[in-house]
């Protein structure tokens, strides 16, 4: 009792805690009714002591210790806690306990007052009152519960004993059950009753009593009767039974009771299920189609359904033989144990299904109509291996062109165990055995998208669409389907239907879908189908050429019709390579059935398969556009070159190689593996335990040892530790697998499970650990789940395809408490080689909580890839599943995301759950263009990761791409180069500007493979021969060079070359006039004697000579200062400076081991034979003056003497004077001409060699003669004034009026003042007389010898030479 009042205190002290903490005001707190919580009570005591069999009888000092011990245990189902209960000798029960949580309370008066109450009574040790009286020995456990503690006198006490069943009271028994379809299997008797003071007692009122018997076990159903003596009959008390075997009833009295146990009661009936086309009586079992079906049923209990199969429809059924129509099934009512046979007809209808069609070109044409072996489904490039010998071609060996023709020999086992030779690729005639060749396909891959061969093949059956594009010469067919006619769960092939619906082929003969005379093609489907209860035929069926291969769950190939044949048939019994007893698997059928030629097409097929769906495996549409946002691609996407070299230095041709290579990735064509450098940053704010779908709690999926086959390697698990809870005996199995996070206070499983290492492991207390049989999985759908299973897909897929690859986690979380908190980074695993086993423990123990802040973890990333000193292609994959905790985290993040992008790397963000402005602010302020991923479920999340995985580490080719190399205009190529150049596909365009543009269009770029280049080209060009030469020239053109492709257009590098120079200069002249120097000729004589409409020779530099022999130099000032009086040769030697050679011009400029190149300068070369040059002619043009003197020719008299006339002639500009006369009569040696007019006779004299001037022209005083006329005919600028004339020789005047000023005049080296080179001046002379003189001719001529001038003239006149210069 001291044990019951500790209790009782603990139990007040609660209820005192529980008002003073209660948020609530009890107003009237209310006494708690017991007695339905302890029928739930003892109805646990009944089941436990029947289960436990108890052998031992309890005494009444047992029952008191039971007592307490039951008052001490709590209800963990309600949280209530239960009044004491009472035994068979009594025990006090206690008013006015409440639950602890979820129920009223009585005030702190009451609870005291309670409190008190119960001190009073445990020292007294007053008779306790009582609602329930239990008693219990090894046979029967019973129970009465009181609906009022009065309705028994203080003291009673419950008397069981058992009583003998007499003949008597069977009889009764045996009336009373008349009528009634209950068993009687056993009957036991029982008088039970309540004595006080050794008399027998009644209860007030009706009161409930509940018996246990061994008897009566789980299942049964009982009867109990009251037995009346005094009327020896059985009164039913209506009992019920419960499904575990206890009886309870209701009574007033007590007395002797009989109890009749019934035993099982329900019937059993077993449903077969028949064909009703098949079914014959004595040969049931080949109509059945599903397994019998045995059930439990109550008597008179009706079946719901008796439908089974998903396409039939049930024509009737039989009961026991008696047959029901459809539409009576609903009231057939089960009575006894019958067997029900459903007879089932089967449904018709058309089935479509998707399938994969592939067209093949054997022997294609290009644009030019040209036959192109490298074009087929045949080409050399289609197969994976160089190996020739092995191959299978599509066409026989004489359909195809000579290059794609493989005779190909493999072996064959025959039915009668003999190896022979079988020829694959040709054509074998007949039905028999030999017609068909077998071991060509072998099976699946693990996905089941690829198809395995033993032997070379060109990829007939893509594996996906990327594969599809790659593969020459097959285009895949979209839109077709297969339809089929279904009866039941059998299927035939009747029709093909094109993407319009139309019918493109009926099944059977002349099996063409894409036209009459396309006897190339395949098909390839798939049929998915589980058995279930189903054992009805299960087979396939095919008649038809060619090759057809039936292949079961991917490894076996039941049908193996290969070779081009004549129509073949083939069946397979399915029940021969399934296991039965694996009802629920998912099997998986494969049919590849192609057409290869040989002018016959034959095709049927007829299936019959439980709950079969035909499926598209392959996703073989080729993409027009990727799935994703386009990525631009830049020039991290491809590797490309320009080079140059010498080949010919005497004749200056050189070789030019183009070559690039794909650095692009993506989900397409996978062409290579590359080795990249990863880190992955992930969100572990405590965000990351919320659900994705269904409750925030684990879900048990079995314990270890039922469900180990189960799992999946590829999933996170977790351990549901369960620990024991409660008082006993009412323990329970409490879970404790969930925690709390101590910052943002989210709920998150504790114990992730993982397969590492070969085995199932989890993560307790920092290791991991081996799992017991007995420990209890279960799942948790979690985004830190989804998170876990893409990490650790990604991982091994990295370790699978790119082993050398390097890779890091970095993450992000919050530390401290709710309280105190911040948000932390942490490199949890540094970069290094990938070690799947070790990544993936790191990835499943990682655990959530507190804020999000990117950049702390995206700066541990930064940090890892700097140190990494290797070429590999740097990412960093940032994964969140919300934005940043503040405006700070954002921004560092944005900052974190630029400093990672101007590094190089490529920032990849993949969102879960986010909303749309966080998408928006990743994708466009942290994720690199075209690398911001989102998902919504743990599905999407998964994908892409792979994607992600599969993209960085795969590269492809480009396709689509340009190259163009515009040649620089100093170089050409010959028309036998241009001319193979096309051949070679390329556009070849010389343009006006001396440039020529080669160009390759639409071209392929694929990556490396064993250090080749996937793409080259050579041009091999020369220099021309306007081409000076030089070290450092660029042989192409920018930015008209280039490689473009994806909208990005890059340019093409610019490799320099030493090319010879090789050069001459041009001799010119100039033609001056006497008394010009040099200077307005000399430079531009120079610049033409350059050639210097070439760039290149304005560089040179010219020496002049004035000897030929060039000994004699004369610098270009001299030259300028030059005056020449007759024609005059200058020569001259060029020297071009030449701008020093590069290492990279020596580099592209070397042949056998020498460097080719121009030294410092390059002399021009010589005339032939000569030590110059070139030549610089001078020639010098001089004036002419004519002089005619006009007189009278009676003027001329004999005794006067000769009239003789002297001219003056003045150079203005440079004071030089001459002298010039004309004589009449017998002694003149100029010719006199009669001519016409009063001055009828003229005589002419000319002056030449005149220099470059202004003229003066006066005719001096002449005895006996009057100047009468002076006038000029000239091309010059000239004027007269008296008896004297101006003009201009070798120079021009400005203005037409000239005033013969310096200024009017202008001296050039323009060709016009050359044409101002002649003057004729005409005088005319009256006689008159002086008196007293007969002559003066000796004076006249006397005057003349002794002038002043006439010393330095003298040859002007007297030696009658007409040239000055002379």
């Amino acid at each position: 009792m001291k044990f019951a009042a500790s209790v009782k205190k603990v139990i007040a002290f609660l209820l005192c805690l529980a008002l003073l903490t209660s948020d609530v005001t009890v107003t009237n707190a209310t006494s708690v009714d017991t007695t339905d919580v302890f029928a739930e009570i003892s109805t646990e005591m009944l089941k436990e002591t029947k289960n436990a069999g108890q052998e031992e009888n309890v005494s009444e000092a047992d029952s008191d210790s039971n007592a307490e011990d039951l008052s001490d245990t709590e209800s963990s189902e309600s949280t209530k806690v239960t009044s004491n209960t009472g035994n068979a000798t009594g025990t006090e029960a206690v008013e006015g306990t409440g639950a602890i949580e979820n129920t009223e309370v009585t005030e702190s008066t009451e609870a005291t007052e309670a409190i008190e109450e119960t001190e009073k009574t445990e020292e007294t040790e007053q008779p306790e009152l009582k609602t329930v009286f239990d008693y219990s020995n090894d046979a029967v456990r019973v129970v009465v519960t009181l609906s009022n503690e009065t309705d028994l006198p203080v003291g009673a006490e419950l008397v069981v004993a058992p009583v003998t069943v007499t003949a008597e009271m069977e009889a009764s028994i045996d009336k009373a059950m008349e009528g009634e379809s209950k068993e009687k299997e056993e009957v036991v008797a029982y008088d039970i009753s309540f004595v006080k003071d050794g008399k027998e007692v009644e209860p007030g009122a009706t009161v409930q009593v509940q018996l246990s018997l061994v008897q009566v076990k789980e299942g049964d159903s009982a009867s109990v009767y009251h037995f009346d003596e005094t009327k020896n009959e059985m009164v039913d008390m209506n009992a019920n039974t419960s499904a575990d075997g206890e009886v309870t009833f209701g009574t007033d009295h007590f007395s002797k009771y009989v109890i009749v146990n019934h035993g099982d009661n329900n019937v059993t009936v077993t449903i077969e299920h028949y064909d009703n086309s098949k079914y014959q009586a004595q040969d049931e079992q080949s109509a059945k189609i599903y397994s019998d079906d045995v059930r439990t049923m109550t008597p008179g209990a009706k079946i719901n359904d008796y439908n089974k199969a998903l396409n039939w429809d049930v024509n009737h059924v039989q009961v026991n033989g008696k047959t029901f129509s459809q539409s009576e099934l609903e009231n057939i009512e089960i009575h006894e144990d019958s067997v029900v046979k459903v007879f089932y007809q089967a449904k018709n209808t058309d089935y479509i299904g998707e399938a994969s069609f592939y067209d093949y070109e054997v022997i294609p044409y290009d644009t030019a109509g040209q036959q192109r072996a490298d074009l087929s489904i045949n080409a050399d490039s289609n197969y994976p291996s160089e190996q020739k010998d092995n191959r299978f071609t599509v066409g026989t060996v004489s359909q195809n062109l000579s290059e794609n023709q493989y005779d190909t020999v493999t072996k064959k086992t025959g039915q009668n165990g003999i190896t022979d030779d079988q020829h694959i690729n040709v054509y074998t005639g007949g039905t028999g055995e030999n017609a068909k060749k077998t071991g060509i396909v072998t099976g699946l891959s693990d996905d089941y998208k690829e198809v395995l061969f033993s032997v070379n093949e060109p990829g007939v059956f893509p594996k996906d669409g990327a594969a599809a594009a790659e593969t020459k010469g097959l285009t895949v067919k979209e839109g077709y389907r297969l339809k089929f006619s279904q009866s039941g769960d059998t299927y035939e092939l009747k029709e093909v239907l094109d993407k319009e619906d139309n019918v493109a082929a009926t099944a059977g003969a002349d099996f063409l879908p894409f036209g009459n005379n396309n006897f190339y093609f395949g098909i390839r489907y798939d049929v998915t189908f589980t058995l279930g209860d189903y054992i009805g035929e299960l087979n396939y069926s095919f008649t038809g050429d060619d090759d057809l291969w039936v292949i079961l769950d991917g490894k076996q190939v039941v049908i193996d019709l290969g070779g081009i044949h004549d129509a073949l048939t083939d069946t397979a019994d399915l029940w021969n390579y399934i296991d039965r007893t694996d009802k629920n698997k998912e099997h998986h059928l494969t049919i590849l059935y192609m057409e290869r030629g040989a002018g016959k097409a034959n095709c049927n097929m007829k299936f019959t398969l439980p709950n079969a769906s035909v499926i598209k495996v392959v996703d073989d549409n080729v993409p027009d556009i990727p799935p994703e946002d386009p990525i631009d691609f830049t020039e991290k996407d491809v590797e490309y070159h320009k080079t140059a070299k010498l080949t010919d230095w005497e004749n200056r041709e050189y070789q030019i190689d183009l070559d690039a290579s794909s650095l692009a990735t993506s989900q397409s064509t996978v062409e290579k593996t590359q080795t990249v450098d990863a880190m992955m940053v992930f969100d572990l704010s405590g965000s990351m335990n919320e659900i994705l779908s269904g409750e925030n709690q684990l879900k048990d999926v079995g314990k270890f040892s039922s469900v180990k086959n189960n799992l999946d390697i590829n999933k996170v698990y977790y351990w549901n530790k369960y620990e024991k809870s409660g008082w006993w005996p009412w323990t329970y199995d409490k879970s404790v697998g969930m925690g709390t996070a101590a910052v943002s206070g989210n709920v998150y499983a504790k114990y992730p499970v993982k397969y590492i290492d070969g085995q199932w492991k989890k993560y307790v207390n920092g290791s991991y650990q081996s799992i017991s049989d007995s420990d209890v999985i279960a799942t948790w759908t979690s985004k830190i789940s989804a998170l876990k299973d893409a990490a650790s897909g990604f991982v091994t897929g990295i370790s699978d395809t790119s082993p050398d690859s390097l890779v890091g986690i970095a993450t992000f979380y919050g530390i401290g408490d709710e309280w105190n908190s911040s948000t932390e980074g942490k490199l949890n695993h540094s970069l290094s080689k990938v070690n799947k086993n070790e990544m993936i423990k790191s990835i499943n123990a990682l655990f959530a909580d507190g804020g999000t802040s990117p950049q702390k973890g995206m700066e541990h990333a930064y940090s890892e890839l700097q140190k990494a000193k290797d070429d590999n292609r740097k990412y960093v994959i940032l994964f969140s599943d919300g934005e940043p905790s503040s405006n700070n985290d954002k921004t560092q993040t944005e900052k974190s995301a630029e400093k990672l992008k101007g590094a190089g790397y490529t920032v990849i963000t993949v969102g879960l759950g986010l909303n749309k402005e966080t998408a928006t602010w990743l994708k466009e302020k942290v994720a690199s263009a075209g690398c911001a991923f989102t998902a919504e479920t743990a599905e999407e999340l998964n994908k892409i990761f792979q994607k992600i995985q599969s993209t960085i580490t795969q590269s492809r080719s480009l396709t689509g791409v340009q190259v163009t190399d515009v040649i620089d205009a100093e170089f050409e190529l010959t028309d036998a180069e241009i001319q193979r150049l096309r051949a070679d596909g390329a556009q070849v365009t010389v343009n006006e500007d001396g440039t020529t543009t080669i160009s390759w269009l639409d071209q392929e770029v694929k990556p490396k493979e064993n250090g080749a280049s996937g793409w080259q080209k050579t041009i091999h060009i020369v220099a021309k021969e306007s081409c000076l030469g030089g070290n450092n020239m660029t042989t192409n053109v920018n930015p008209n060079s280039f490689l473009s492709f994806g909208g990005t257009q890059l340019e093409l590098p610019q490799p320099t070359v030493n090319v010879k120079i090789d050069y001459q200069i041009t001799d010119t002249a100039d033609t001056i006039f006497l008394g010009e120097n040099l200077e307005n000729y000399a430079d531009d004589a120079e610049v033409r004697m350059k050639n210097a409409d070439s760039a290149g020779l304005s560089q040179v530099n010219l020496t002049f000579y004035t000897d030929k022999n060039c000994k004699e130099e004369i610098t270009q000032e001299n030259l300028k200062k030059e005056r020449p009086k007759q024609d005059t040769a200058y020569y001259a030697k060029a020297f071009l400076p030449v701008e020093e050679a590069t290492d990279a011009s020596n580099a592209n400029s070397t042949l056998n081991g020498v460097i080719y190149k121009n030294e410092a300068q390059v002399e021009a070369a010589h005339v032939d034979g000569e030590a110059y040059a070139g030549k610089y002619d001078v020639k010098v043009k001089t004036g002419t003056l004519i002089l005619t003197k006009k007189i009278s020719k009676k003027d001329i008299r004999a005794c006067e003497g000769d009239p003789i006339f002297t001219f003056k002639i003045t150079n203005q500009t440079t004071g030089d004077v001459y002298y010039k006369t004309l004589r009449f009569g017998e002694n003149s040696a100029e010719d006199q001409t009669t001519t016409a007019g009063m001055f009828n006779v003229k005589a002419q004299t000319t002056l030449e060699g005149l220099a470059q001037g202004i003229y003066k022209v006066e005719e001096l005083d002449t005895m006996g003669f009057t100047l009468k006329e002076f006038t000029a005919d000239t091309n010059c600028a000239s004027q007269i004034a008296g008896n004297s004339a101006q003009f201009a020789v070798g120079i021009r005047s400005r203005d037409e009026a000239c005033s013969f000023d310096a200024e009017d005049f202008v001296t050039t080296a323009a060709d016009s003042h050359l044409q101002a080179d002649c003057v004729n001046v005409t005088a005319k002379n009256n006689k008159t007389r002086s008196d007293g003189k007969l002559t003066d001719t000796d004076a006249v001529k006397n005057q003349f010898v002794i002038h002043e001038k006439a010393n330095s003239t003298t040859d002007v006149d007297n030696n009658f030479t007409t040239d000055v210069r002379k």
